[in-house]
Formats: structure tokens, sequence, C-alpha cells
């Protein structure tokens, strides 16, 4: 088979990692894996220069996807300088390297609805950092639009492929399937994708290669509690167990969490010439799923 160009998928074991590189998406291209320990083609430390030089100069990929990040918000809170080396300085790593010795590699740099928290739906430019995993976040995007790349503020949720972390839906789909009792925020709002759709999205953007800074969530938005609701609804669960709380009264954050991280999702479409889907859509494709 003929690959048409190389992606370099960094951070590969993790979430969306996984996801990305099961063989269902980018499949005209060749991949190539990287974690830190996992069973991957590379196992790497983006906080150290010279193993980013060697991976880089060996592979010589043309799209770069970095997913590597500290995405514990608590812990980047209490470790900020742990925070700091993970999405800021591995960016940093990357792009010197592609600089100092003339990489044509094309960065894909997934960021986070976080950095917004202000009324209605952020356009691009609403940024309002409030903790300081946006800060770290939003020091990675700066770094990354200094050379050949896109950053793709985002949100996801789905089954995921590995078992030491869960995604939302993931903890939501055990809990109310134990009866066990959950508290949900009714007024943090976010319009995030399934985690299917948002590996489709990136493999659009790698196509396409627009550059720039991109909201990609879903079209309308929900609090975490209608999120929660709506999602029993579709599984056939009891919501009897589920308690709408105010994220202020959470006594077991750390960090302060943004209130509204709705984004408008306008200039991606118009840029990448797509229709997003509803939010309450990628709800009904995830539950089923779970459903399997």
């Amino acid at each position: 088979m003929t690959f048409k160009n190389s992606v370099l998928v960094l951070g590969s074991s993790g979430l969306l990692g996984s996801e990305l590189v099961s063989g269902q998406y980018l499949n005209k291209y060749k991949i190539i894996s990287q974690s830190l320990k996992s069973l991957t083609d590379y196992n790497v430390d983006l906080q150290d220069f010279d193993q980013v030089y060697k991976m880089l100069d060996k592979v010589r990929p043309d799209i770069i996807i970095n997913l590597v990040g500290l995405t514990d918000v608590d812990h980047c809170e209490k470790f900020p300088i742990k925070a700091y080396n993970l999405n800021v300085k591995t960016v940093e790593n990357l792009v010197n390297v592609i600089q100092k010795y003339s990489l044509n590699s094309f960065l894909v740099q997934v960021s986070t609805d976080q950095v917004y928290d202000v009324e209605g739906f952020s356009i691009e430019k609403n940024i309002n950092l409030s903790n300081y995993y946006s800060f770290s976040k939003y020091c990675g995007e700066l770094i990354a639009a200094q050379t050949n790349s896109v950053i793709l503020r985002t949100n996801f949720f789905g089954k995921t492929k590995i078992s030491s972390r869960n995604s939302l839906t993931d903890w939501l789909y055990r809990e109310l399937a134990e009866g066990n009792d959950i508290k949900v925020f009714e007024d943090v709002w976010f319009n995030p994708l399934s985690i299917y759709n948002l590996c489709k999205m990136i493999e659009l953007v790698v196509e396409k290669k627009i550059n720039g800074v991109f909201n990609l969530g879903s079209n309308h938005a929900m609090n975490k509690a209608e999120f929660a609701f709506h999602f029993a609804k579709e599984l056939k669960l009891s919501t009897s167990k589920i308690k709408k709380i105010s994220v202020s009264s959470a006594k077991f954050l750390h960090a302060y969490r943004p209130k509204n991280m709705s984004m408008n999702v306008t200039k991606f479409e118009k840029n990448y010439n797509i229709k997003l889907p509803k939010l309450i859509e990628e709800i009904e494709l995830t539950a089923k799923e779970y459903i399997k």
C-alpha cells in the first residue's frame, strides 16, 4: 500500500491517542506512534530536547499530532512545574527542533476548551484563563503558533480503549450501571464532541492543513447535569441517583473550574466546509457504543 504521508502521533497511548491510532482513522497515512513507556513505535520523553531531536530526525514526519499533556486540572494546580514541563516544554522542544533543523512538518496541537470562561459561546479571541491547566495549555498554543500549525481547542467524551483512564461517559456509565450516587454540575456548560467525531475531524484537519486556531466542538451546549440525564435516558438507566450540584459547592475540587466553556464553532465549520453535529446527536451516538 502506498501511503500519502507519514503522521507521527505523540501521546498515542492516551484516551484520544489510542482511538486515533486504532486503525479506524488516517488510513491513507503511515501512522507512527509515540508514548513515554507504552508499547508504541517510539518511547520518547518529549521533555528531553535530545530525545525529541533524535526521533524527529529519524522519522521526518509530514504531520505531527501532539496529544501529550497533563490534563488533570487539580494536579496541574498542585504541581505547576510538572504542568509546565508536560504542557509547555514539550511543545517548545517540538517547535525548536522543527525550526532549528528546518523540518517540513505540519503540527496539529490539541488544546482545551478550558481557556474560556465567559457568557455565551466563545469565539477564538475570548480567552479567559482561570486555572493553571488552562494557563499552561494556552502557553503551549502560543509556542505551537510559531511554526506551521493548527491549534484545536476541544473537549471530548466516549467509550475509550484503555482501562487505566476513564472519559466522562465511561465514569457515568459505570456509576449509573452500578446504581451509585452521582453528583453532576448544573452550572458548568460545555459542547464537546464524541471521541469518534473528534478523530474524524482531526483526519479532516490533517487532509486540509489549514493554519490557525479553531474551536472544535459540537453544536449547541449543555450543562453537565443535562448531559448526564440525556446520557442515562439513552442507556435506559435510572436517573434517581443523579444529584445536581453547583461547582462552587464541590469541596473535592482543588482548582477553580470554568463555568462556561461553550465554544462558537463557526470558524471551523466555514474553513473546513463541514457542519458539526449537535451535542444531543453525539450523546445518542456514544450511548450506542455502551449498549453494544
